[in-house]
């Protein structure tokens, strides 16, 4: 899936915010949903791709009826490389096709979606089980199917508890590297924790305990420790939403940085290995919540998906704004709450 259009060539470091492409404000959008957010792209086993947004609402802003605590949404792209949806393939709350199936430790609460990697073909995404966007509800894998109307269930002992990994590992985002190991980035979904790093076997990936963190050796000294080893921050700051894909056979990583700033950042970090992702990459921020007068000033910006087909001079991502902020009596406003399109041009000088 290539999204490069001819005639819109970005110079290196250019950075261009396409607007609303889902939620408040969107031209088209999703049919019959007005607000929503995240929109992760994921690869269907057939080739076909939906995206995967996080709550979603039928009306123009956060709280209207229905509600949907995660759904699937058919999606191409045009000539232009813009996005098209189609009508949502799952249900609503309380509807008898949700997109997530909870396993029993985490019914009754909000399943959302935390990040995917793809491994030999096979997609995989992590779930979080949320009460007031808070991970109680512990977090799991799920296989991506072609059916996502029947509902994504629960790889056999995926599930783990908030506290797994000292509550740092509720959200994730990884990718099958060239040299055939699976990276894998995690941080906490309530962006309470610094980016952790493991590697994986293509076949174990989906059992978290085998894992191979990132740690600090004995000498002092950075390396790839045991399984169960608590992993060493790469980050200096926490981070919220995450997104790491190997493009262009550069390690990208795009997320939401939360100390950018008074308020948090969409940031892009591109790097040869993925192991110097901090330590050596290059930094380019596309949405900033600072400066008003500055370039990429989205207030209450969140979110940076990678999509897929993306190359270092064409980086597309999906990006997210959501107002919390209250009226005079104290109710929240609840809009914009949408998904961006931020294209950019992260080609390192060299």
């Amino acid at each position: 899936m290539e999204h490069e259009p001819d005639g819109q060539a970005l110079r290196r470091g250019e950075i261009r915010n396409l607007g609303p492409i889902a939620g408040t404000g969107a031209r088209k959008g999703i049919p019959g949903i007005g607000a929503a957010d995240l929109g992760e792209i994921i690869q269907l086993p057939d080739g076909s791709y939906v995206a995967v947004f996080g709550d979603a609402f039928g009306g123009s802003k956060v709280g209207s009826h229905p509600h949907y605590p995660s759904v699937a949404v058919p999606v191409t792209f045009d000539d232009a490389g813009r996005p098209h949806f189609g009508a949502p393939l799952t249900g609503p709350r309380g509807s008898p096709n949700p997109l997530f199936i909870p396993p029993r430790r985490a019914r009754g609460m909000n399943t959302l979606p935390a990040g995917s990697f793809q491994v030999d073909g096979k997609t995989y995404m992590l779930v979080v089980g949320t009460n007031q966007l808070r991970p109680e509800g512990g977090s799991w894998l799920v296989e991506v199917t072609d059916d996502p109307s029947r509902g994504w269930k629960p790889v056999a002992r995926s599930w783990r508890p908030a506290g797994y990994a000292k509550g740092g590992q509720s959200q994730i985002s990884g990718y099958q590297s060239e040299d055939g190991n699976v990276y894998i980035v995690a941080d906490a979904f309530d962006r309470t924790r610094k980016v952790t790093l493991y590697r994986a076997d293509p076949h174990t990936c989906t059992d978290r305990s085998a894992w191979r963190p990132f740690v600090r050796l004995r000498d002092g000294s950075t390396g790839w420790g045991k399984p169960r080893q608590q992993a060493v921050p790469i980050s200096d700051t926490n981070f919220g939403e995450l997104s790491f894909r190997e493009v262009d056979g550069a390690a990208v990583l795009s997320g939401f940085n939360v100390r950018n700033g008074p308020d948090g950042a969409v940031e892009i970090w591109v790097s040869e290995r993925p192991t110097e992702i901090f330590s050596a990459g290059v930094m380019t921020v596309v949405m900033q919540q600072s400066d008003p007068d500055a370039a990429n000033f989205v207030p209450q910006n969140y979110g940076g998906y990678i999509v897929p087909g993306s190359t270092l001079r064409y980086l597309n991502i999906f990006a997210s704004q959501w107002n919390t902020l209250c009226d005079p009596q104290g109710v929240p406003i609840g809009a914009p709450y949408n998904t961006q399109q931020v294209i950019a041009n992260v080609v390192r000088r060299g």
